[in-house]
């Protein structure tokens, strides 16, 4: 095992063990927001961290008046409860998104938890800078509290020491492919301990082409920098990243609205020298011509900066095969309701353009099974939330005391 923090080499065991025998903190603690609101500005002062703007966004939502309305928020909703942390959280992040295992961190910190974390071995540019900053900031005097209740480690896949650190935490947190989950699920928690897992997904967006259409310059240009925020950052690989574009409305529309949004994507993609890697692209391409294969693609169009596969429906070959690195599958409906039939129990975030709150609710209303977690505006898919995969995540690490 390696130890991100603490930087001393002890035995892994007793640094565990320390980290355990530590009380928790109440939810929203002072010495927490101190440390969160520290650790804010030193991304945003480092020029480091101007190439990767996930990163930056991490540092806006970890800013003192979000941090403030966040608590806000809380103290309403537990309206006198007395809710109190759960003791240890473990954290197993994912290796596709960087920033994931900050948010999972941050929130169970919020909620007064004393953390472990286990990250990627994966040599990502993104997470070393990271975690560079947070030995920075848990190094200050003023931090100590907050660092003599966390652990940032490392190791390869050892299910000894992931079985000793699940019969010793409280909340066990998954993020990660089917797989992953599957496997440290296998591996028994402590009786009273509880468990959260946020296994594969996958998103879509949906367009309506009139709106497209009717879109002046200002405002279609606002749609393809969100669009290309949501779909190329973390090339592709967030469950939240659309994959599958539906466009609704009549033939014609559509087609006219096609051709003006990937032109324009295109051009915008070109402007700011967007980074192809060709490992990615040979990949993709790869991808591309063997679902052009099957009965339900309709046609396949490689771009120089992103694929796109007409389909008449999804399915599970479609859904597993996808490389990420801008490859798009576009389905053609005349109404929204329409998309129901073709979602199913992954789907997780449906991001849109020009469709009204009421058609939003009157499509939820028509969903016939549990897909779809979040609808939110093309811009926002990557936008992470206290509510993710349906679930309130302040709120489950936490407990409730009751007095009577």
């Amino acid at each position: 095992m390696k130890f991100y923090w603490p930087t001393y080499s002890e035995n892994w065991r007793d640094v565990i063990d320390a980290i355990l025998s530590t009380s928790p903190f109440t939810p929203f603690h002072p010495d927490v927001l101190s440390f969160l609101q520290n650790f804010s500005k030193m991304i945003l002062k480092d020029h480091s961290y101007r190439r990767f703007p996930e990163l930056i966004a991490l540092a806006y939502w970890l800013r003192k008046s979000h941090l403030t309305e966040m608590k806000e928020l809380f103290i309403k909703r537990i309206d006198g409860r007395i809710i109190r942390p759960r003791g240890v959280a473990l954290h197993f992040a994912p290796s596709n998104v960087d920033t994931i295992f900050v948010y999972s961190w941050v929130l169970s910190m919020l909620a007064g938890n004393s953390n472990i974390l286990r990250i990627s071995s994966r040599q990502q540019e993104q997470t070393e800078l990271l975690v560079k900053t947070i030995r920075k900031c848990l190094e200050m005097q003023e931090h100590q509290e907050v660092a003599k209740r966390t652990a940032i480690v490392t190791y390869e896949h050892n299910n000894q020491i992931t079985q000793y650190l699940s019969e010793r935490c409280h909340i066990r947190v998954i993020w990660g492919g089917d797989e992953t989950v599957k496997a440290i699920r296998s591996i028994p928690l402590a009786p009273l301990a509880t468990e959260l897992a946020f296994p594969d997904r996958f998103s879509l967006s949906v367009i309506k082409a009139s709106s497209v259409l009717e879109a002046d310059d200002e405002s279609f240009d606002k749609l393809i920098h969100h669009f290309y925020n949501d779909g190329f950052w973390f090339t592709q690989m967030a469950c939240s990243s659309p994959r599958l574009i539906t466009w609704i409305g009549d033939k014609e529309h559509i087609e006219l609205a096609q051709q003006r949004f990937w032109s324009k994507l295109g051009d915008y993609l070109n402007y700011n020298q967007y980074d192809r890697s060709p490992a990615l692209q040979v990949q993709k391409l790869a991808t591309g011509y063997f679902l052009s294969s099957q009965e339900k693609t309709v046609t396949f169009h490689q771009q120089p900066y992103f694929s796109r596969l007409k389909i008449t429906e999804i399915d599970s070959e479609i859904r597993e095969r996808h490389c990420g690195g801008g490859l798009f599958m576009e389905l053609e409906l005349s109404q929204l309701e329409d998309l129901t039939a073709f979602l199913n129990d992954k789907d997780q975030t449906l991001s849109y353009f020009g469709f009204t709150y009421k058609e939003l609710i009157d499509f939820v209303d028509k969903l016939k099974n549990r897909s779809i977690d979040r609808i939110v505006p093309i811009g926002q898919a990557l936008n992470f939330e206290g509510v993710w995969d349906g679930l309130d995540l302040l709120m489950h690490f936490t407990r409730e005391i009751v007095v009577r």
